[in-house]
């Protein structure tokens, strides 16, 4: 019997003597494997060790010596001790240290060899639920080679399980497998998971559901992780934990705003304020530099917040050779005035040091810059929950967007360097062979999702700007805590208002409207803008940068922005007439022509995750099923009648008059909060579109389209309006 049977997967190597046998691992699999798909839907940069993480806030040697050894020894502890409970949930409020906290754990477990996974929740574009579980399941899949076998085969069977609800993506992308392992008689062992800034994970809901599904299959025995979690005490994350078919399976610890920490932050200063010299060469001053009644007052003023001493530092480490002294000197003036104005010896609110220290880099803002800063974070903040929506900021999209040059956007930067991060990235990048560079973008035939791929690496070749700590968007959208340097205050609100109506005209009168596209109509400059910052200088480059820009200003002024209720919420009647004089009709062609005829996911419709049906002139939309409960009619309504009293949008019947067309929609919808429809022209004569929505909610539907041609549309939809979001929909000649 060969002593080879059954083998596969090697190759020996000599001639008459073996020297070498090499195993390696051939896929019974064409195109992209299963973890290639698992790797698409998952979040690279959660990783504890993530490059995009390199700079993540860690503990300070010697400070949280307690917290950290309790965590580890609760990790890595046999299951024999029963006190042991199988979840744990550090709470606290922003700025106390959680995340250093679970970062410096994580990786201690890591070098261990007993973490699982890990998930970084961010307001840095790490928030999607959507890609929580894959994330884990991938994660898992490098650390066990038979757990990555069968993810492997089981995704590149169904694709789709790395887009189903969170629920189903647990089952199949993790409990599955383990069963699967055990039926195997292999396990993956006691392993920990770690999942930091839950809070900031996009969505109320998701939060809790990510709670109750790991809980209940610590309950059912599926998983055989240890679950440790940290987040700020949100109230419903409080209500979900509390829970008691929760409670009894988690340990809870509370990281409060304690003085108790003055002596790990002292040590954290002095540390701080070392490396600020080593790297300035002056170690020198290391025994007068900060005097000891320094640290002792950036110490008080901290009032037990991490997130205070780290500002301070960054605050002071960005000035020159020279100019750190006088940073740090501001600080300490800053802190000295507020308590001579203080009659009592502790802050009202806990904030309140943090806060002062935030208003004092405000006033330190040169008044020629101030405007632009001010525009700049509020199209940062622009939304309510900005930042759940979790998005990173490119500087190519929002100088492009806005009319700010690179060197504005690094001279703000450079300004706010001690609470937003900047970073480089580099500007090289393939266009792909069959782009010509030195062409436009008009004048090529470049399929569809090449373009969807080149607008997100162009959009993301230059800097990316990311918040150091969530406290600072705290500070500037409450009125309370920022004064007049809110960014969701009405003045404020009406100078990003004009600047994106300035921009939308600027771009739309450089396009004409051409007749011969795939999606029967297209956009092509005659003139050049000016663009401020662009990836790469040359003709392609450009043109498709001047296309992105227009369709990115454009967004934040139309119905389907969430970002339009809130201008109609906080601007007067007289700035909100300016939507009226908007070119609707260039907007349209400009969003059909990135993608192409047929099916695109991930749209924003109303608002809400919704898919787009795209035809040659005509644009249907419907919000994902899912997405619906969180609908308001109420709301949509609203919005619909502040449009009609601006003239923005106008009722629409094509065999009769407009009177007689409004006083029609009037007595068939009669607003109705349940069930609804109305057609309208969005925008006025040569730059309207044709605009028709309807939505049932005892049916659980919203569809809309805007079109160039209403009957041709309104003949399409009337027929096809359940039919046409199926992906294999051929629409009718």
């Amino acid at each position: 019997m060969s002593v080879f049977s059954g083998a596969q997967n090697f190759s020996v190597q000599g001639h008459s003597e073996f020297t070498s046998v090499q195993n390696y691992y051939l896929s019974p699999h064409t195109g992209p494997s299963g973890l290639d798909i698992l790797l698409e839907a998952s979040a690279p940069d959660a990783a504890v060790d993530a490059e995009a993480r390199t700079y993540a806030p860690k503990c300070f040697p010697d400070t949280r010596k307690q917290y950290i050894h309790d965590i580890v020894h609760w990790a890595t502890a046999a299951d024999v001790d029963e006190k042991l409970l199988p979840m744990f949930w550090m709470r606290g409020p922003a700025g106390v240290g959680k995340s250093a906290i679970a970062q410096t754990c994580a990786e201690r477990l890591k070098e261990l060899g007993q973490l699982g996974a890990a998930f970084f929740f961010s307001i840095n574009g790490r928030n999607d639920h959507r890609r929580f579980f894959p994330t884990l399941a991938y994660q898992l899949s490098t650390t066990f080679p038979d757990f990555r076998d069968i993810i492997d085969d089981r995704v590149y069977k169904d694709p789709t399980l790395v887009r189903k609800r969170m629920s189903s993506q647990f089952t199949s992308l993790i409990v599955e497998p383990l069963e699967e392992l055990e039926r195997r008689r292999k396990t993956i062992g006691r392993m920990a998971i770690f999942i930091d800034g839950l809070d900031e994970c996009q969505g109320n809901d998701a939060q809790c559901e990510i709670i109750e599904l790991i809980a209940a299959s610590v309950r059912a025995k599926t998983t055989p992780f240890r679950w440790a979690f940290f987040s700020r005490s949100e109230p419903h994350i409080t209500a979900t934990f509390d829970h008691e078919d929760v409670s009894l399976l988690c340990q809870h610890v509370s990281l409060p705003i304690s003085r108790e920490a003055d002596g790990e932050i002292e040590r954290y200063l002095k540390g701080g304020f070392k490396n600020i010299l080593r790297r300035r060469n002056l170690l020198l001053l290391v025994d007068s530099w900060p005097t000891k009644g320094d640290i002792e007052a950036l110490v008080k003023a901290s009032a037990g917040l991490f997130a205070y001493p780290a500002a301070v530092l960054r605050f002071v480490d960005r000035h020159s050779v020279l100019g750190f002294k006088e940073a740090l000197q501001a600080v300490l003036d800053m802190i000295a005035s507020r308590n001579h104005r203080s009659s009592s010896p502790d802050p009202i609110s806990p904030f309140a040091e943090l806060d002062a220290f935030y208003m004092l880099i405000m006033k330190r803002i040169p008044q020629d810059m101030l405007p632009l800063i001010q525009i700049l974070l509020a199209a940062m903040f622009s939304h309510p929950n900005a930042i759940d929506l979790g998005d990173e900021w490119y500087s190519a999209p929002l100088c492009n967007e806005l009319g700010f040059s690179e060197t504005d956007f690094r001279g703000i930067c450079l300004q706010l360097h001690a609470v937003l991060e900047y970073q480089e990235l580099p500007k090289q990048l393939e266009l792909g062979a069959n782009v010509d560079s030195t062409r436009s973008v008009y004048d090529q035939e470049i399929p569809s999702w090449q373009l969807n791929q080149l607008e997100t690496r162009l959009r993301r070749a230059n800097e990316v700007v990311r918040l150091h700590h969530k406290s600072f968007y705290d500070f500037l959208i409450d009125p309370v805590r920022s004064f007049n340097f809110c960014v969701h205050s009405s003045t404020v609100r009406e100078k990003l208002f004009n600047r994106l109506v300035e921009r939308h005209h600027q771009f739309a009168q450089s396009f004409v409207i051409c007749t011969s596209s795939p999606t029967g109509y297209s956009l092509k400059a005659t003139r050049p803008l000016p663009l401020y910052c662009l990836p790469q200088e040359n003709q392609f480059v450009k043109s498709f940068c001047q296309l992105d820009a227009f369709a990115g200003v454009s967004l934040n002024l139309v119905h389907d922005s969430s970002n339009l209720l809130v201008f109609i919420d906080n601007l007067s009647s007289d700035i909100l007439r300016k939507l009226a004089t908007l070119d609707y009709r260039k907007y349209l062609v400009v969003d059909m022509q990135g993608w192409g005829p047929g099916l695109r996911g991930d749209a924003i419709v109303m608002g809400h995750t919704g898919v787009d049906r795209i035809l040659p002139g005509i644009l249907f939309s419907s919000i994902e099923l899912d997405e619906l409960e969180s609908f308001d009619s109420g709301a949509f309504l609203a919005m619909v009648q502040k449009l009609e009293k601006l003239r923005v949008i106008r009722p629409y019947h094509p065999s009769l008059s407009s009177p007689l067309a409004y006083f029609l929609q009037v007595l068939l919808s009669r607003r109705n909060h349940v069930k609804c429809c109305a057609s309208y022209e969005l925008g006025h004569g040569s730059r309207a579109v044709y605009w028709y929505w309807e939505f049932d909610m005892e049916q659980k539907y919203f569809h809309e389209f805007r079109a160039l041609d209403f009957v041709k549309a309104m003949k399409i939809y009337k027929k096809e309006k359940f039919e046409m979001w199926k992906p294999d929909w051929v629409p009718p000649p």
